[in-house]
């Protein structure tokens, strides 16, 4: 009877102890909501997006909080590299994926225009990859520039496309030993000791 008893009380005590670390977590996880609801509406204000409908909105929270969670869990980890909430936190992995293979198809368009425009041949099918992965990348600083100017400046690709911020220098320092800088040289160095970024655009 008495073995009963005890195993009576020790359940007993295990439940009570149940109860009240649920109790403890409900403000915590109640606080974990309220903080990510704050997040979510900070970060439509800074990437200012405005959802019509208030279900999409509703997902995009959700898929908001997901995306916290896996940063949060990165960070944990230790991993540092990409562990951070952007303008994409609200976008689900297959929609990146969409876009990605959008972008590129964009941007192969855009480098086939670009290479007649300036002439631009290859030796082999190597280096002209190589040179397409570069102009792919200049042209995400464009696209960077273009949502910073709001506007206010029109920046684009200019013949130098193609080339690291090195080349740009190596190229433009003959034309100022032989004091004859070009209007594409003036715009693509406008201070050697500016951001490398502008190295490669033209305003």
């Amino acid at each position: 009877m008495r073995l009963g008893s005890t195993v009576a009380l020790a359940a007993a005590a295990a439940l009570l102890v149940s109860l009240a670390m649920l109790l403890v977590s409900l403000p915590v996880a109640d606080m974990h909501e309220q903080e990510t609801r704050r997040m979510f509406m900070e970060w439509k204000a800074m990437y200012r997006k405005i959802y019509a409908l208030a279900g999409e909105e509703e997902c995009r929270y959700a898929v908001f909080k997901e995306t916290r969670r896996r940063v949060a869990r990165a960070m944990a980890a230790g991993v540092r590299s990409s562990s951070a909430l952007n303008g994409f936190s609200a976008t689900t992995i297959e929609e990146l994926q969409w876009r990605e293979k959008s972008y590129e198809q964009e941007t192969r368009r855009m480098f086939v225009g670009w290479k007649a425009k300036y002439g631009k041949t290859y030796r082999d099918l190597g280096k002209e990859k190589c040179r397409y992965r570069l102009f792919m990348g200049n042209r995400g600083v464009v696209i960077v520039r273009l949502k910073a100017a709001a506007g206010r400046n029109v920046y684009g690709l200019n013949q130098f496309g193609d080339l690291t911020n090195e080349e740009v220098r190596q190229r433009c320092y003959l034309e100022i030993e032989d004091r004859e800088l070009s209007a594409r040289c003036q715009a693509a160095v406008l201070d050697l000791d500016s951001d490398p970024v502008q190295e490669r655009l033209i305003r």
